[in-house]
């Protein structure tokens, strides 16, 4: 297994927890950050296949010293439209970039523009994190690349949680040769990352798709009992990074309350 030396666990947790606070702005229409931190601008896109729906995707937010975007995963009909939308479409933001997953790319192409202005609207002297779970972990690496190329930002750090794969061999190798800072945090025992399969032959369409994942894995073990979903959950995410760093899991939700889920439902296969 191959991490970098700059993968954080602190990032990890952090970044899993505004993971957490994206879900809350869509479902509650609030959000709450942890000291320092300011909402900059909440991310729209447009989910569903026939007749697409704008919907709240994520949020942009700006410290002193870091931006950090953040894409949540499916939650609606339209959004499981999107995610069974897995025909392969030219990646249209970076020249010899391969194919990516339609449903995936037509949500992210949907929210593009904005997102690039407000983030152009910001210091490159301040890092960028780009985080995603689920559905919203494939958005995450569809904007990574399109940003480290097309922004001035060009060394996001990009976390993702039980993300589905999102795009072609020729797409990740591209992927991984220009977003050096990328994890891909997976639960082993999370159905969602081995979607798509990693080939669908023909005759399911003349040349047949492929799909790969990016770099660089980071596995996580965790099965639970209460429902298989909760394998897949960010909360349940959140609560088995915290076990590597719980000092600063502690300062954090301490110090920051209603920032942190609740994981009591996160209960351990006995």
């Amino acid at each position: 297994m191959r991490i970098s030396s700059v993968y954080s666990s602190e990032d990890a947790i952090l970044l899993a927890a505004m993971l957490f606070q994206s879900y809350q702005l869509f479902e509650q229409k609030t959000v709450i950050l942890p000291k320092g931190f300011n909402l900059r601008f909440t991310i729209h896109a447009l989910a569903g296949v026939e007749m697409p729906e704008e919907e709240v995707f994520g949020f942009i937010a700006e410290s002193q010293d870091r931006i950090i975007a953040v894409f949540r995963g499916t939650r609606t009909f339209k959004d499981n439209e999107s995610d069974q939308d897995l025909y392969q479409v030219t990646y249209p933001y970076v020249s010899n970039a391969g194919q990516t997953h339609r449903g995936f790319t037509c949500i992210y192409r949907s929210a593009r523009n904005e997102l690039l202005k407000e983030l152009n609207k910001l210091s490159t002297t301040k890092g960028l994190f780009i985080a995603g779970h689920s559905l919203g972990g494939a958005l995450a690496v569809l904007a990574a690349l399109d940003i480290a190329v097309n922004t001035p930002f060009k060394n996001p750090f990009v976390y993702t949680y039980g993300s589905p794969r999102a795009a072609d061999p020729a797409f990740a190798s591209r992927f991984n040769q220009t977003v050096k800072n990328s994890f891909r945090i997976f639960n082993i025992h999370d159905i969602i990352p081995t979607l798509p399969a990693r080939a669908y032959p023909p005759p399911f369409t003349k040349d047949g798709l492929f799909y790969r994942h990016v770099d660089t894995k980071v596995p996580l073990s965790f099965q639970l009992n209460s429902l298989p979903v909760r394998n897949h959950e960010i909360v349940c995410y959140f609560k088995n990074l915290s076990q590597q760093n719980l000092d600063f899991t502690q300062v954090l939700c301490h110090g920051n309350p209603g920032f942190c889920p609740d994981t009591g439902l996160c209960v351990p296969f006995r």
